[in-house]
């Protein structure tokens, strides 16, 4: 009985030891992932996130440049393809694309030239028509003959430019807090850009947590290792942004004026009452516009509505789809 009873003893000593090296090494991982290199935490977890949501990662090369794509939805559902803003990649419109692809729709969100993983395309002047060119070959590439446009900011801009210059590519444009007029009523952070500065710069952590609380009125809680993880690649490509900042500048202050009335698809503006970036009082000027679209106020949502109200801006835009005629995948109403 003895030697048995130390043979379970060495057993569960060695077992002891085994167990506590891996956790060791689990605590050591994490810790560097913490503090030294925090791709180690944050792209396992964005692959949680996406198996949460069900969508798939993917890529297509396009004119020679790889353009990242998230998909989710049917593949023979209508396609709603989203456009995020700007300083931002197709990870922000990630959480939106799921209730609809739950509904039917393939949804496919893409890294826009310079943002996310898709690269700075050199030599190419970075302003709104050059974006809408760049959406409509990557559309041919995927082969999405049309499809219904969700466009955050800088986005919805390009969704907008996209339906004035290929109107065949648009079933409908939902503009989620655009930019692309002029405000009636200029706020503190046009004052800033008209002055010359850029208040969505980001060269430090410091600043990310500044643009979050500009861009939502109840920012989401970032742990520390995305925190420096979306700090170090903005730094990373922060000469490129810098040129598309100013490429783009003269279009997303007033590039849109005068042109909307081109646009032929069913329209939704939604601007949430506390925008602190696009003012709110730009929603008259898109009405006035585009008279055959509908337009909404999210109550108390700032810059990103979907982030401050997330399930008050999906029935917005669902019920917006309904009477258009698009949830149920028919055909556009202008075709």
């Amino acid at each position: 009985m003895i030697p048995a009873l130390g043979t379970v003893r060495k057993w569960i000593r060695r077992t002891v030891l085994s167990v506590g090296c891996c956790v060791a090494v689990l605590l050591a991982v994490t810790a560097y992932g913490w503090w030294i290199d925090p791709r180690i935490i944050v792209i396992p977890l964005r692959q949680v996130a996406y198996m949460r949501l069900d969508v798939a990662s993917r890529l297509i090369t396009v004119d020679g440049y790889a353009w990242p794509y998230l998909d989710a939805g049917p593949a023979d559902g209508p396609v709603l393809l989203l456009l995020h803003g700007f300083g931002a990649s197709k990870d922000a419109m990630m959480e939106l694309s799921a209730p609809f692809a739950k509904h039917g729709w393939h949804t496919i969100a893409p890294d826009l030239p310079g943002f996310g993983a898709h690269p700075y395309h050199e030599g190419e002047h970075h302003d709104g028509a050059f974006y809408a060119r760049s959406v409509d070959s990557f559309m041919t590439a995927m082969g999405i003959k049309h499809a219904t446009m969700v466009g955050s900011s800088m986005g919805a801009a390009i969704a907008c430019e996209l339906a004035i210059e290929f109107p065949q590519r648009v079933d409908g444009l939902i503009m989620l807090a655009p930019a692309g007029v002029q405000a009636p009523i200029v706020n503190d952070f046009m004052r800033r850009v008209a002055d010359g500065a850029n208040p969505l710069d980001i060269a430090s952590a410091e600043d990310f947590d500044r643009v979050m609380n500009l861009v939502f009125v109840r920012p989401p809680a970032v742990p520390a290792p995305f925190r420096r993880w979306f700090a170090d690649m903005a730094i990373a490509r922060r000469p490129q942004t810098l040129l598309i900042v100013e490429a783009i500048k003269p279009f997303l202050s007033d590039g849109l004026r005068g042109r909307m009335g081109a646009v032929g698809a069913p329209t939704f503006v939604v601007y949430g009452t506390a925008d602190a970036v696009t003012d709110p009082s730009m929603l008259s000027v898109f009405a006035s516009e585009m008279p055959q679209g509908r337009t909404a106020l999210i109550p108390g949502a700032g810059h990103v509505v979907f982030g401050d109200d997330f399930a008050g801006t999906v029935r917005a835009m669902r019920e917006f789809l309904e009477w258009a005629g698009l949830e149920r995948g028919s055909v556009a109403l202008h075709r």
